[in-house]
């Protein structure tokens, strides 16, 4: 199983851009989860919310890590955050907002993961951790 990606369903040519504005991302538990789409550095504050670290290339999207946000910020991600996503390469921050309480978000976060640490590096990209390519 590899983390998997792909673009929202468009169902009329009015709603062209919400393309690059949600993505889903499936588990290794095969669920789809719908994420909505910031660019680093304006990711608003989503307390507690499940994040997939996404580096872009073109319409090619490279899911770089998983993970929650902390329970409790006020602007927009923390420095220390963004600083080490930036390090990773991190472009873009694909949010899960659907989660149903905690638990359900760390069991999110954890099929999300699972499946990203089973994905191989795709030849000709050089990540620090394991990356999937999915082209939109």
């Amino acid at each position: 199983m590899q983390i998997h990606g792909t673009p929202i369903t468009l169902t009329s040519p009015q709603d062209a851009d919400m393309a690059d504005r949600f993505w889903y991302w499936q588990g290794t538990s095969g669920r789809k989860y719908i994420h909505s789409v910031y660019s680093l550095d304006c990711c608003p504050p989503l307390p507690g919310a499940v994040y997939v670290g996404v580096k872009r290339a073109g319409h090619l999207r490279i899911a770089v890590t998983v993970g929650r946000f902390t329970p409790f910020w006020d602007k927009t991600l923390p420095e220390k955050d963004t600083a080490r996503l930036q390090r990773l390469g991190v472009d873009e921050v694909h949010v899960h907002l659907l989660a149903r309480g905690s638990e359900a978000a760390d069991g999110i976060m954890k099929d999300l993961s699972s499946a990203l640490s089973e994905t191989r590096v795709p030849q000709g990209l050089n990540e620090t951790t394991s990356a999937w390519v999915r082209a939109a």
